[in-house]
């Protein structure tokens, strides 16, 4: 069983007294998007997966089929469903778990527009990084960005933390971001094994890489730090797994005007 079979598994365990009407399948949206939070951050080219129970689950991919394959889920138990793609499978757990009461340690929230958002957004995922470095008893680490982001690293650097981001971007691979190397995302691994925190995208999970990802950071004893938009409902189970801290963004995400939420799970 896979660690995403196995999530939606435990999904299916908890929703047992359930009513069903939460779990039925209202809607499902595709969106391409070209974003750039701020001057100094690079243009983000994405497609996410939306899927619409009582909330939104959400999963970015490097590619999504047409939305089409999603007729057959209208109407349908998320829970009893088993799509073929990956990003429907992850949106679709996420949905799920949409509906259950959550026990975030911190709640966030912030109304404004999305480059001030974006800043909010990186300081709670550096100020989690820096929580957890201080846990490790390290007072100036090696931090490995999984996925990079512009602000997160920068933020970082002026913490005066050695950084490394990994990426699959290959206009991004080979370059630099404020002084810091962007390596292929094939080294990831290699990078998790030697710095003190690993800090990634909620992506590892629609890239089928956060077994291994669990597996490294155990045997080297790295913390591993969360942020998500895909599979944002997922963060709770994220933590019992193993993750150190899951920084869950539910939709509408920061890329948009309005109202964000983030609720930070932290391990016990």
């Amino acid at each position: 069983m896979t660690l995403l079979e196995q999530i939606a598994e435990t999904g299916r365990e908890k929703s047992k007294d359930y009513p069903d009407e939460p779990f039925l399948i209202r809607g499902l949206w595709r969106t391409d998007l070209l974003f750039r939070p701020n001057p100094e951050e690079r243009t983000f080219n994405y497609t996410y997966l939306l899927i619409q129970t009582v909330g939104e689950g959400a999963c970015y991919c490097a590619t999504i089929p047409a939305l089409t394959e999603g007729f057959s889920l209208l109407g349908k138990d998320c829970r009893s469903v088993r799509p073929e793609y990956r990003c429907f499978q992850v949106a679709t757990a996420d949905a799920m778990f949409s509906a259950f009461e959550k026990q975030p340690d911190e709640t966030m929230t912030m109304t404004g527009s999305s480059d001030d958002k974006a800043l909010w957004r990186s300081r709670i995922v550096v100020d989690e990084v820096l929580r957890q470095l201080e846990l490790a008893g390290v007072d100036d680490g090696c931090v490995v960005n999984i996925g990079a982001i512009g602000n997160i690293i920068k933020m970082l650097t002026a913490e005066g933390i050695e950084v490394t981001g990994t990426d699959g971007d290959p206009t991004l691979v080979g370059t630099e971001i404020g002084g810091v190397p962007i390596v292929d995302q094939d080294r990831t691994l290699e990078y998790i094994e030697k710095c003190d925190v690993a800090v990634m995208t909620g992506m590892v999970i629609s890239t089928d890489s956060l077994e291994e990802i669990l597996d490294v950071a155990r045997r080297n004893e790295t913390r591993l730090v969360m942020f998500c938009e895909t599979g944002a409902h997922l963060c709770e189970e994220y933590v019992k797994l193993g993750v150190d801290c899951a920084i869950a963004e539910y939709f509408p995400f920061y890329i948009f005007g309005g109202t964000t939420r983030i609720d930070v799970f932290r391990k016990k």
